[in-house]
């Protein structure tokens, strides 16, 4: 789940020698939702709201469209703003879903008015502001050589589960943090629990079953932890969770019964997130991607609070937010989604060099450019 982050400031002046009402409400509406969204996600541990996620990136899209209708569009405000909408798209299509919830994104119905809007940016012009400028020779040379420094570091012997024996698991309860358990028993279980009993009210089961679910929300709002203050420095969420019983952001983990079932991943699924995250870590603060290193700057203040840490503040970046910010400066990074990319550069980085590997590695990137946004 994703974790709070300080947020890009919102453009206070406009192009153009007037702020006209539509605007003004766009702006308005872009920063309420965009608060509303860092509010719930600092209450629930990161729990994001589909509904919620998918209108912030509509409202983002009309306020671009709107931008670009100015009587003197500023270029890069329309390109901030169209980016982060793809950001926060491609990010929610990438979450880890259960099997169970894969495919809500696409049948939402704000899914479809975000893909009519992204059609008509790019119809509009729009689809230039969705490249990322050309990077500094010196900030390319930086993310190549983190990249191979990650292959080398985890993909010399890959070991688990390879492709083509991917397992499915099922669980009969769920493992999440105190706060995503008193949201989820208060607004989704207790609530279905009582629609059901008003339909069949003698019930016994359901009586029973509300009673439970009744009871351990109790429970779970009258309880008080310490926040592990202090990371345990591996791997983020691999053993972290199962030996500690707290989240990576500190707050205790709970059991609630909720029936799950999830993929295992492959030997690549596991090297490409092992990768994704040294590569966020390796880059954070070392100046090739602004707000990556915002976010670094504000893990690293005790304005973060939780979220944060003054002594590690790259183990409590949100690798998947900030491996988004890179690639859409550096295209190139996109490979290693790929399975077939990966397992070739995980090749190259072993079987050369380090410097003869970062050089093969540039020359590649140098070629590739931004994938659309969207749209399946």
């Amino acid at each position: 789940m994703k974790k709070v982050t300080k947020p890009d400031p919102v453009p206070e002046g406009l192009p153009g020698p007037v702020l006209d009402a539509e605007l003004e409400r766009l702006l308005a509406e872009v920063e309420r939702l965009e608060e509303g969204a860092r509010s719930q996600a600092f209450a629930v541990s990161g729990l994001k709201d589909l509904d919620g996620e998918l209108a912030i990136v509509e409202a983002q899209l009309r306020l671009a469209l709107r931008l670009m209708q100015a009587a003197r569009p500023e270029h890069a405000r329309i390109r901030a703003t169209s980016l982060r909408a793809a950001r926060r798209l491609e990010e929610l299509q990438e979450e880890n879903l259960s099997e169970e919830q894969r495919g809500l994104v696409a049948a939402s119905p704000g899914y479809a008015r975000v893909r009519e809007l992204f059609q008509s940016f790019i119809l509009q012009g729009g689809g230039g502001y969705l490249e990322p400028e050309e990077p500094e020779s010196r900030q390319a040379r930086l993310v190549a050589g983190a990249v191979v420094g990650a292959l080398r570091k985890y993909g010399r012997e890959p070991e688990g589960i390879p492709e083509g024996q991917e397992l499915v698991y099922s669980a009969r309860n769920m493992l999440m943090p105190l706060s995503q358990a008193v949201h989820y028993l208060e607004n989704e279980a207790l609530p279905a629990l009582e629609r059901e009993l008003a339909a069949e009210p003698g019930n016994a089961r359901l009586q029973a079953q509300a009673r439970e679910t009744f009871a351990r929300l109790e429970a779970y709002r009258g309880m008080r932890f310490a926040p592990r203050s202090t990371p345990i420095v591996i791997e983020k969420g691999f053993y972290t969770e199962w030996w500690s019983q707290f989240s990576a952001d500190g707050e205790l983990l709970v059991s609630i019964p909720l029936p799950v079932r999830f993929r295992s991943g492959t030997d690549l699924d596991r090297l490409r997130d092992l990768v994704r995250t040294e590569v966020v870590r390796r880059l954070a603060g070392r100046q090739v991607c602004p707000a990556l290193d915002r976010e670094y700057r504000y893990r690293r203040s005790l304005e973060s609070g939780r979220a944060g840490s003054t002594r590690l503040p790259g183990f409590k970046l949100d690798t998947l937010h900030g491996f988004a910010e890179l690639k859409n400066l550096y295209p190139g990074l996109k490979r290693i989604e790929d399975k077939q990319e990966l397992a070739a550069l995980a090749e190259l980085a072993s079987g050369r060099g380090r410097l003869a590997a970062v050089n093969a590695l540039l020359g590649m990137m140098k070629k590739d450019k931004p994938s659309p946004p969207l749209l399946a």
